[in-house]
């Protein structure tokens, strides 16, 4: 018995619910001879808050999220995309052959009536029927001009046939797309109907974000509109794709999920410092970690759908990789910071500024160059036809370069792969090189063949790799093409050949570091690692 009245306490109205359904149905959920207490004879609750007066130094913090809350949610909007396909259904299989078999027509007609009759029924058969299946999303927007422009992602109206635009009032508008930017996930919408005096948010400066501010993400998670959730910035430039694409992403643990995307991502002051677009989850809903592209970035993209109707993007010309630390060791850098030049297109402008493969670029006009994303968006915002300086580090010395910003042509771009010249193969041997892990090969047209190498590829073949040396077998693979060694402060020698690439590593000794240019398929690109492991 003992047991069962803490089971009863603990489940309460729940349990008791349960019982009197079985055993008393029809009476309410009482014990016998119970007896209420007169109305207003208790007390419910502590007779004083033992906190009162001990949280009055918050000051104004204490109201601050809902003061933000009450003057961003009217700004953020709904934005409902619907994809329509049409599918045309026949009832009748027969119907455009012999016409409609309950039409009271002999299907004898269709060859003996007459055939302009016939031509005319097969025009117009019986039996047929059109069908729209419509598909609803829903993500977010923000508004930014008082007439109606609003500012979303690419992915939330991608395919739409229609756009629907719900204010936070309950007003619907009809949306239509201005433009958009699949490399940054950025779309512009404008309201179709006449508008003016909508909410406008305050767009903030996101260059002057740091890790461990405060921040809140609205939208509609799942369907849940004018939703607030607050976190902080866990961390600022992030990429999450691949190099194709242009990312700077603000990382944030305020709560982001599905519903989320295109709604705005503030500030401690109200301030729009960016666009919620990703997260990062293993169950497709909240775990900590959400992505949002920086406002600085997204306004300048918009402002160039608005006014120009594209996106126009700057070029120089090359592939390019983050160095680490072998290959600083190689190429003595020291302290520097910069990103490795591992191809030069041809007759681009990094290649008519004398820019080499092999080079490290350290700056751009004035700016230090932290990282290849980093000198990717800052050539993406130079203006095309603009003559900047660049800096680089070549032969343990800096060089100060002019180079004419190109215009970003993604069509041209596909065809430069591979667009250096490497010269011819030589004849064929192969050797074990203990010291780096590697069985090298000459190209053979029968390795050619194997591993699919263009005839202009020289250099020599990768045909395996020693599984004991740990940093090679995850930087190299079978069938790559070393086509250039770079030994700590010596100049970059080109190989053609086993020989050439024996007296280029002949000096080196365990833990040196060496830096080859290997080429992969349609790509090349630098490695580095120590002699030994």
């Amino acid at each position: 018995m003992g047991r069962n009245r803490i089971r009863l306490s603990l489940m309460g109205a729940g349990l008791c619910l349960l019982v009197t359904s079985s055993m008393f149905f029809g009476s309410r959920c009482s014990f016998a001879d119970a007896k209420h207490p007169a109305k207003g004879s208790l007390e419910f609750g502590a007779p004083e808050n033992p906190l009162k007066g001990k949280t009055g130094n918050l000051g104004p913090f204490k109201t601050i999220f809902a003061d933000i809350a009450e003057t961003i949610i009217p700004t953020v909007v709904s934005v409902i995309p619907t994809k329509i396909d049409t599918v045309i259904y026949g009832n009748n299989p027969f119907g455009q052959l012999f016409g409609d078999p309950f039409s009271g027509e002999s299907p004898f007609d269709f060859f003996f009536g007459n055939p302009q009759d016939n031509r005319k029924k097969r025009r117009a058969p019986q039996g047929m029927e059109k069908r729209e299946y419509r598909e609803q999303g829903l993500g977010c927007g923000v508004i930014v001009s008082k007439n109606g422009y609003i500012l979303t992602n690419y992915h939330v109206v991608f395919g739409a046939s229609e756009i629907a635009v719900k204010l936070h009032d309950g007003r619907q508008f009809r949306g239509e797309v201005v433009g958009s930017d699949s490399l940054s996930d950025v779309a512009v919408l404008k309201i179709k109907e006449h508008v003016d005096g909508l909410p406008v948010a305050y767009l903030g400066n996101s260059d002057n974000l740091r890790a461990g501010d405060w921040a809140l993400a609205v939208g509609n998670p799942f369907s849940l509109t004018s939703t607030v959730t607050a976190g902080i910035i866990s961390a600022l430039n992030r990429t999450v794709e691949g190099p194709q694409k242009y990312q700077n992403f603000i990382q944030t643990d305020a709560a982001i999920n599905p519903g989320n995307s295109g709604g705005a991502l503030v500030d401690i002051d109200g301030e729009v410092i960016g666009i919620n677009t990703l997260i990062y989850s293993s169950s497709g809903g909240y775990m900590g970690i959400g992505f949002a592209i920086p406002i600085n970035m997204a306004r300048q993209i918009m402002e160039e759908l608005i006014y120009r109707g594209e996106v126009v993007r700057g070029w120089i010309g090359v592939s390019i990789q983050d160095i680490d630390q072998a290959t600083r060791e190689a190429l003595n850098l020291g302290v520097r910071e910069g990103v490795l030049v591992g191809e030069v297109y041809r007759n681009q402008p990094a290649d008519k500024a004398g820019i080499k493969r092999g080079d490290v670029i350290l700056s751009i006009n004035g700016q230090s160059v932290t990282s290849g994303n980093y000198l990717r968006n800052s050539v993406a915002v130079l203006e095309p036809g603009s003559r900047v300086p660049i800096t680089i580090f070549r032969d343990a010395k800096e060089l100060q370069l002019q180079i004419t910003i190109g215009t970003r042509n993604e069509g041209a771009i596909t065809g430069m792969a591979g667009g250096s010249s490497r010269g011819q193969p030589n004849e064929a041997t192969t050797r074990v090189v203990g010291q780096l892990g590697l069985t090298l090969s000459n190209p053979t047209p029968e390795l050619r063949e194997r591993y699919a190498l263009g005839d202009s590829v020289t250099g020599v073949v990768v045909t395996a790799v020693d599984p004991k040396f740990d940093e090679v077998a995850n930087l190299l693979k079978e069938g790559d093409v070393i086509a250039e060694v770079k030994v700590r402060d010596r100049e970059s020698v080109p190989v053609r050949d086993i020989d050439q690439f024996v007296k280029a590593t002949g000096s080196l000794k365990e833990g040196d570091a060496v830096m080859f240019l290997v080429v992969r398929g349609d790509n090349s690109f630098y490695v580095a690692y120590n002699a030994g492991r």
